[in-house]
């Protein structure tokens, strides 16, 4: 194997968090009727339909209601509903978080094929012909007045400084990384941006006068902001601003996603939600060092955390780091990392979340490695992965 586990774990940081302990009762009752069991499925899906940002609350009531309805018109099954209600509390949370990261999983179906293309592009405004980025040699990027405005080397692009230029208008560059591929970009104030797989990012090809340096980001990009007290830097998404005038963080905004997550590794960083509402802050809220701030999933609100910086920031170094990560969000790494799409039919594995660190770049060793601490089995084909439960024989 050529996965690097953490020394501290003595190898044994690859470790399977599983859930169905606290769910054989329900388990039990599952077994004693399975047409119970299709009617909770059926409400599941409903509820899976309804609430595309989950309520747990409201979906929790609507679950007992259905529960209590199948079992009021079978008096014989109250003692069973009685039993049911016990673990209800515990199975609850399981069963909407489980629904929620199915759903937002399965969101990664209808856009795998978007960034799916066969190189890295980039696309100056005003000009029809998009640049597909060589890998080997060094390429000269011109604007489409045949300007040089930077050129490309060894999987960067690097911006050249028109600090001086008389042109003040800047044309807006657009760089698309597909998946399965990271690249590097240097703007033209010597800000250094690592774009991951899947990415698209949007920026001027220079800022000279300016107010302020904005570039727009879908998909993760690890930033170096070249300090410049005058003229601060923002990078915006869809769902978070982020505003610094030099500092380094990891910005993470995938549409297939369910949050927007920023993390700061040194300097400061103030964050503003895109989308104000009446509950949200009209200022830009400052984090510091180890410090995630993130928006989105069940509850929609903007937070902030410490965190473990490394595995946020650890795909820049070639690395996958899982901290307790769940199955889902795990399959959706890998198939930006790995241009692959992935099919899971074996549903209970959503409940297993894992923690590792893994060197490879072939994901055949990553899986047989999970597959190893978790009972599934699975097929490649092309870029297609399928995943079933391993039946024992």
């Amino acid at each position: 194997m050529t996965q690097d586990f953490n020394k501290k774990e003595k190898n044994s940081s690859l470790v399977s968090n599983n859930s169905e302990a606290k769910t054989k009762p329900f388990l039990k009752w599952l077994e004693k009727d399975k047409q119970d069991f299709k009617a909770a499925v059926k409400t599941d899906l409903l509820l899976a339909i309804k609430f595309k940002t989950f309520n747990s609350e409201e979906g929790t009531d609507l679950l007992f209601d259905k529960i209590k309805a199948i079992n009021s018109s079978k008096n014989k099954r109250k003692k069973l509903l009685n039993n049911w209600l016990k673990y209800a509390a515990v199975f609850i949370g399981l069963l909407l978080t489980t629904t929620y990261a199915i759903s937002e999983y399965n969101k990664t179906k209808h856009a795998f094929s978007v960034l799916n293309t066969s190189g890295i592009i980039l696309k100056i405004t005003g000009d029809n012909n998009a640049q597909l980025i060589e890998n080997d040699g060094i390429q000269v990027i011109t604007n489409r007045n045949g300007e040089k405005i930077g050129t490309i080397q060894k999987n960067i692009l690097k911006y050249t400084d028109n600090t001086n230029s008389e042109n003040q208008l800047a044309s807006e560059n657009t760089l698309t990384v597909p998946y399965g591929k990271t690249f590097d970009v240097v703007l033209s104030d010597g800000t250094y941006v690592y774009l991951n797989a899947g990415s698209v990012l949007t920026y001027p090809a220079h800022f000279n006068g300016a107010a302020k340096r904005e570039v727009f980001l879908k998909g993760e990009g690890y930033f170096k902001v070249a300090k410049n007290k005058n003229i601060p830097f923002i990078v915006k998404t869809e769902t978070l601003n982020t505003r610094v005038y030099g500092t380094e963080f990891n910005v993470s905004a995938y549409k297939t996603d369910a949050t927007t997550e920023v993390v700061l590794v040194e300097g400061s960083v103030g964050v503003k939600e895109v989308k104000e509402t009446k509950t949200s802050n009209t200022e830009y809220l400052i984090i510091k060092p180890s410090q995630k701030a993130s928006k989105g999933g069940v509850s929609n609100i903007l937070k902030i955390e410490k965190v473990n910086v490394k595995p946020y920031i650890s795909w820049k170094s070639g690395l996958l780091i899982f901290d307790n990560e769940n199955i889902a969000s795990i399959f959706q790494k890998l198939e930006r990392q790995f241009d692959v799409e992935i099919r899971n039919s074996y549903a209970n594995l959503y409940t297993h979340s894992y923690t590792g660190v893994f060197k490879t770049k072939n994901i055949n060793e990553i899986l047989l490695t999970l597959s190893n601490h978790t009972s599934f089995y699975y097929t490649i084909k092309g870029n297609k992965i399928t995943i079933k439960k391993k039946i024992d024989m």
